[in-house]
């Protein structure tokens, strides 16, 4: 998971009252709550970064002031110390903080308008106290072009923690090719090599994904690579996709750089996420559709080996009919077919994306993906005035199971319709535990979908409803959803805060609830 940064995670309302419908709270959880605190007194919350067994960690700002604090299993505060965000009268920029073995890094940047440059900057604490271990260290120091194009810089880190790679992101260049450098550390903070990199292709036809460090050094960044004028108009004739993902890898030895093409011409993969296996070998997955990059008609798994990045295993799940329409009403089942009819294509879902793939102990795996995406209208108002609204959709969960061999063996949806206005859709998508074969999902949801059937209308969620209710919705072992209250319901008015949410051990997932200037955290125990 991405503590694992993981999570693209939602806030859900908890504890709203709903009159005449009655549901049992569910027994397969219960939540243990920390005190009461004031964001005027104790800070407001920003995010989680770490967590052990027995603590969580978070920053915290007050006025201008950053803290990190130490939350223990009662959430109580263990420590609340200041992040030193100035120097010589400079101020800094947050870029990351880590947690390697008992110390904890934290590396922020600066911009220096007279020189114009931008720096990075490393302090290193003691992780029980947060006392500094060593001063302040400058990193790297990178040539700007201005206030608006500083450059910046990014910290990664390999699955084991043992090599930390820093990139050094070069202020954009209008044409050209994207050029960046990257700087290896082992945990013990010595620098293992430094390396330029050009990508190998112009930045109007190569986009890059995600990057990430393996635990043998290696540099591995994901990207698309799209068709020249007349390759794309012989493949888009062919009904073939018009760009071929592409995965890059630097080697610790040195070497030029490999460049492996992910190729499946006759299916439009889409929203590929990649992760690095315990074997070693690269794990892709995401969805495909049959005739653009943003329709879905299925999911797909790719296993890549550890020393070719060569295909070695692939599997295709096609989403069948009653798949794709479960959960539509028989008005929208027969909007949609006639809708697909008349264009000549097949039924299929949009704007569905991956958000993680969990790798499990036996070799396989569950990939999670959300109808997500937001949209903005603008109307003039009787006095000249335009005003434009963004709207935030989050609705239906699918879940895909891999087995141990790498084929795709179920997948499940789990419905939910959720729409907000110029919020940031904060209130949306869902939080997620792993326990078992269990996953565990929690979500902002209507009382009246909680017995829902396939067929029944999925009613919209609604903030302020009197029918506001937390959804968990448990996907077992064989793809079966079981759906039931989190709470029983009570007259509280508290928010939990959706991305904030972090799931601690394979039992215990982190909240953060709202309550007009009060705030608490605490814990989801899943039974």
């Amino acid at each position: 998971m991405r503590s694992h940064s993981l999570v693209l995670l939602a806030t859900f309302c908890l504890f709203l009252n709903l009159p005449g419908f009655s549901q049992s709270k569910t027994e397969r959880a219960n939540v243990d709550w920390g005190p009461a605190m004031d964001s005027g007194e104790d800070g407001a919350f920003h995010r989680v970064w770490h967590n052990t067994d027995d603590f969580v960690y978070v920053t915290m700002g007050r006025k201008k002031e950053t803290f990190l604090t130490k939350l223990d299993r009662q959430c109580h505060v263990v420590y609340q110390k200041l992040l030193p965000f100035e120097l010589n009268k400079v101020d800094h920029d947050l870029v990351d903080i880590l947690f390697i073995d008992d110390r904890i890094l934290v590396y922020t940047s600066a911009y220096d308008k007279k020189a114009k440059t931008t720096s990075l900057y490393l302090r290193v604490f003691n992780e029980s106290d947060m006392t500094p271990i060593a001063t302040i260290e400058k990193l790297h120091t990178l040539q700007a072009e201005d206030k608006r194009n500083t450059g910046d810089y990014a910290v990664l880190v390999s699955p084991n923690d043992e090599r930390i790679l820093v990139r050094v992101n070069l202020p954009y260049e209008k044409e050209g090719r994207e050029r960046f450098g990257l700087r290896m550390y082992d945990k013990q903070l010595q620098m293992l090599w430094e390396r330029q990199v050009e990508l190998p292709y112009n930045d109007n036809e190569f986009t890059r994904a995600s990057v990430r460090v393996d635990d043998d050094g290696s540099v591995l960044l994901l990207g698309v690579k799209y068709d020249e004028k007349r390759e794309a108009k012989e493949n888009k004739k062919k009904g073939d996709a018009t760009y071929v993902y592409h995965l890059l890898v630097l080697r610790p030895e040195g070497g030029e750089m490999e460049d492996h093409t992910i190729d499946v011409r006759d299916k439009f993969l889409q929203d590929m996420t990649f992760a690095m296996g315990k074997d070693g070998d690269v794990i892709c997955g995401g969805f495909w559709g049959n005739k653009s990059s943003w329709s879905v008609r299925g999911a797909f798994f790719l296993r890549l080996d550890r020393k070719t990045k060569t295909i070695n295993h692939e599997s295709f799940k096609e989403f069948d009919h009653d798949f794709i329409t479960a959960y539509m009403t028989e008005k929208e089942e027969r909007k949609a077919e006639k809708k697909a009819e008349k264009k000549g294509e097949d039924l299929e879902m949009y704007n569905f994306d991956l958000d993680d793939i969990i790798l499990r102990d036996d070799g396989g795996a569950v990939m999670v993906g959300e109808q997500a995406y937001q949209y903005t209208r603008c109307y003039t108002d009787s006095k000249g005035y335009t005003r434009c609204s963004t709207y935030y959709v989050h609705n239906d969960i699918v879940v895909i199971n891999i087995d141990a061999h790498g084929d795709i063996e179920w997948a499940s949806k789990i419905p939910k319709r959720q729409t907000t206005v110029n919020d940031g859709g904060y209130y949306s998508s869902y939080a997620m535990t792993v326990k078992g074969d269990n996953i565990f999902f929690v979500f902002n949801d209507s009382g009246k979908n909680l017995f829902l059937a396939k067929g029944d209308k999925v009613e919209g969620f609604e903030l302020k409803g009197d029918e506001a209710l937390i959804t968990l919705a448990t996907v077992d072992g064989s793809g079966m959803v079981h759906r039931e209250a989190l709470l029983s319901p009570e007259k509280r008015d508290a928010i939990l805060r959706p991305k904030s949410c972090w799931q601690v051990t394979d039992d215990r997932m982190f909240i953060f609830a709202t309550r007009k200037k009060e705030f608490r955290f605490g814990f989801i125990n899943f039974l």
